[in-house]
């Protein structure tokens, strides 16, 4: 097995990169494996390095460690989508972290021997039109609060953590509240109206612990779709707590402008193009088609971690 570790110099603006560098070489030299680090540039850059690697060694086994976000676990997920020959991997550095979120004991995944002894598991997709989604779809309020991040995220000064709140901020006090969204599921129901938000979940969680999607598990062969209706600023802000905790499904008020779904297909239709939040990544459509993807990310679950399941939540 050739392993690679790709690392994202501008993910989370860590500090600990080198010592991260070091850490990986003697790792790897004590055990004399087959390795190369490789560092990002730009946007994508880890999908062309991934292909690139699966175009020099077609038939070997190989796996990818990515050193970052969300964002950069998107990317590598894109780049090899149903190989059985590539394994994927996160050590987590970037502002949300959100995918491993779905596991216990997260101090396993920064640990290099942990990674290296990993098991691989297959997990679904989530295929937006030619994307791929790992974690969560955010449309409506939730994406707005990313693009809103990313532009405090500019300022060195200002912390991941603090431009997501800032994002909320803007978001939620500055930012149209409500789209216009339709959404057609294929049994023929259809909702079209003004909404909140929409969060279509592989995973349970979304802007930095959001638990949107509370019954979520990441190899089950279905998405869970969370509707929330447009409602007022304040009833909103009630909610908010709930929301946040994945406990709005058994709350009475939310359940009076809440719909949560578990489909393997659906699609969605808007008047003009939106924005879309996927796995953090912001792009535009108008109009999405979503198919789980089932086993199609073979991900790598570090030694000493573990899966969290739907019935820990389920209360």
């Amino acid at each position: 097995m050739i392993f690679h570790f790709i690392l994202n110099p501008k993910s989370g603006r860590s500090p600990q990169q080198k010592k991260m560098e070091q850490e990986i070489v003697d790792a790897c030299l004590k055990r004399q494996l087959s390795y190369r680090i490789y560092y990002t540039t730009c946007s994508k850059n880890a999908i062309t390095y991934v292909r690139s690697m699966i175009k020099e060694n077609p038939d070997e086994r190989q796996r990818f460690i990515c050193v970052g976000g969300d964002g950069t676990i998107n990317e590598i997920a894109n780049s090899a989508p149903g190989n059985p020959n590539i394994e994927f991997g996160v050590i987590p550095s970037g502002s949300g972290n959100d995918f491993v979120r779905n596991f216990r004991s997260k101090r396993h995944f920064t640990n290099i021997d942990a990674q290296i002894d990993g098991e691989a598991r297959p997990f679904d997709l989530i295929k937006c039109n030619d994307d791929y989604c790992v974690n969560m779809v955010n449309i409506g309020f939730d994406c707005s609060v990313v693009i809103e991040a990313n532009k405090f995220r500019k300022f060195k000064f200002i912390s991941p953590g603090i431009s997501y709140i800032l994002g909320v901020v803007v978001g939620f006090f500055f930012k149209k509240f409500g789209t216009k969204m339709k959404v057609i599921f294929d049994d023929g129901e259809v909702i079209d109206k003004e909404l909140t938000l929409t969060a279509i979940g592989n995973g349970k969680f979304c802007g930095g612990g959001f638990k949107s999607a509370p019954k979520a598990t990441l190899n089950d062969g279905l998405m869970d779709i969370c509707i929330i209706d447009k409602v007022s600023r304040l009833i909103f802000i009630q909610l908010i707590g709930p929301y946040k905790e994945g406990t709005f499904l058994e709350n009475k008020s939310a359940q009076k402008i809440v719909k949560y779904r578990r489909e393997k297909h659906f699609r969605m239709e808007f008047e003009q193009p939106q924005p879309i939040c996927i796995d953090g990544e912001i792009f535009n459509s108008k109009t999405i088609d979503f198919t789980v993807i089932p086993g199609a990310f073979n991900f790598v679950i570090p030694k000493g971690a573990t899966m969290r399941f739907p019935e820990e939540y389920d209360k």
